[in-house]
């Protein structure tokens, strides 16, 4: 098993984090890290990001291999630099993003569904594998419909046109579990 988080650093007093990194950790250790490459356009002066998207960070690769299927972990926008760079997958199976939050229209960054379409979409589009992302929904619920993970299945229609229901991937099982800050929700799928 390995266990992948987003860790934010270096927060400065207007709340934006200038070290966002995912680290991979098993029970053999430190498995993968990775730097943001790509930050959203608000961040673009204010993150240490990694060099480019194949940097290694404290000798460590961003990617890694779990049960013959290697995994590239991204931290939030870097989804989109997959696509508007134009980046080749380098032999990688599944993309796993590690995003920060949504917030409540009017309240923070709000937009899971353009994220779901250009972000998770895009992403598959542009490296034709699975991408699967994870993120905190603040003082609102987790939409029902939000996917989790996304497949891109429609050959050169364009991310603005898709909509949920044209992503093939759904979970096998939702595990939903209450805590006193709220609720987690786990999505199974059973795919490998």
């Amino acid at each position: 098993m390995i266990v992948c988080v987003g860790i934010d650093g270096g927060v400065d007093i207007e709340g934006y984090a200038h070290d966002q990194i995912g680290i991979a950790v098993s029970k053999s250790g430190i498995e993968a890290i990775g730097r943001k490459f790509y930050p959203a356009p608000q961040e673009k002066d204010l993150v240490k990001r990694a060099e480019n998207y194949s940097s290694h960070e404290e000798g460590k690769s961003r990617i890694f291999e779990l049960n013959g299927t290697k995994y590239f972990m991204c931290v939030c926008y870097d989804t989109y630099g997959l696509r508007h760079k134009n980046l080749r997958n380098s032999d990688v199976d599944v993309v796993l993003n590690l995003v920060h939050c949504f917030y409540p229209k009017g309240e923070g960054p709000c937009g899971e569904s353009y994220f779901a379409r250009h972000g998770f979409a895009g992403a598959s589009k542009q490296w034709k594998c699975l991408v699967f992302g994870t993120a905190v929904f603040f003082n609102r619920e987790i939409p029902e419909r939000w996917p989790s993970g996304v497949y891109w299945n429609q050959g050169d229609k364009s991310t603005q046109e898709w909509k949920y229901k044209d992503n093939p991937l759904k979970p096998s099982r939702d595990i939903s579990v209450d805590m006193p800050e709220g609720k987690a929700m786990v999505r199974v799928y059973g795919l490998f």
